[in-house]
């Protein structure tokens, strides 16, 4: 018996990239048939190994627990089942994750034991992209955020819904940016429809623009995880 750690991942096999939201097509269902296990085949990545059938392996050196899984997974014969190399050169590291279109990384120190959280010794450095966008509506904010805003309404410069951005705001950006919404007139008919944005929202005519940061993008080109900057 084995605990390994990893991520389950469906890599389009034109690209060669690893794609969020046919993972999470594939995922989300937990009885899948045959059609949806052949579009969107997954594959499990593994990078480390926190027990085996002689014990638990956390407190080993990072460098040998990638050793003991690889010499594990060497005797597996499931093409599903992959091992993530362990790479000395920092930057080719960072390079392969931006050509790859990767979220990111974790900078780990050779001889640390197993982290179950991030530290000095695990570093995640996360690959964002950054897009200026029009603000063309926003939703209703509930709770603390009852006499603001929920989250702002995006568009792109064409007119494309971007998605929805909320956090990563502080009470004096909060303040500012609902003054400039309460000075927007509202227009006839709202851009984006209900199921695009997932929930009510006000529609305001406005120049108002925000630098936001964010993971890749969906299938339909919309933004992940979208943090306001300013």
């Amino acid at each position: 018996m084995w605990t390994l750690d990893g991520e389950v991942v469906y890599i389009n096999p034109k690209t060669g990239e690893e794609e969020f939201t046919s993972a999470q097509r594939r995922c989300a269902t937990q009885f899948p048939d045959y059609m949806l296990r052949d579009s969107f085949p997954i594959t499990f990545e593994a990078f480390d190994v926190l027990k085996v059938k002689s014990g638990n392996t956390e407190k080993i050196p990072y460098w040998k627990r990638k050793e003991l899984l690889q010499q594990l997974l060497s005797k597996v014969k499931d093409a599903t089942v992959q091992f993530v190399p362990f790479q000395k050169d920092l930057l080719s590291a960072w390079e392969e994750t931006i050509s790859m279109n990767r979220e990111g990384l974790i900078a780990k120190q050779i001889e640390s034991p197993y982290e179950h959280e991030r530290s000095y010794s695990w570093l995640k450095v996360k690959n964002w992209l950054f897009e200026v966008c029009n603000v063309v509506g926003y939703t209703a904010g509930e709770n603390a955020r009852n006499s603001f805003f929920g989250s702002l309404v995006l568009a792109d410069e064409n007119g494309r819904y971007r998605g929805c951005v909320g956090s990563g705001f502080n009470e004096w950006e909060l303040r500012k940016t609902k003054d400039q919404l309460s000075d927007s007139p509202k227009p006839l008919k709202a851009s984006f429809s209900y199921e695009q944005v997932g929930e009510p929202y006000r529609a305001i005519s406005t120049n108002l623009q925000v630098l936001v940061k964010y993971y890749q993008t969906t299938a339909k080109n919309v933004m992940r995880m979208p943090i306001f900057i300013t």
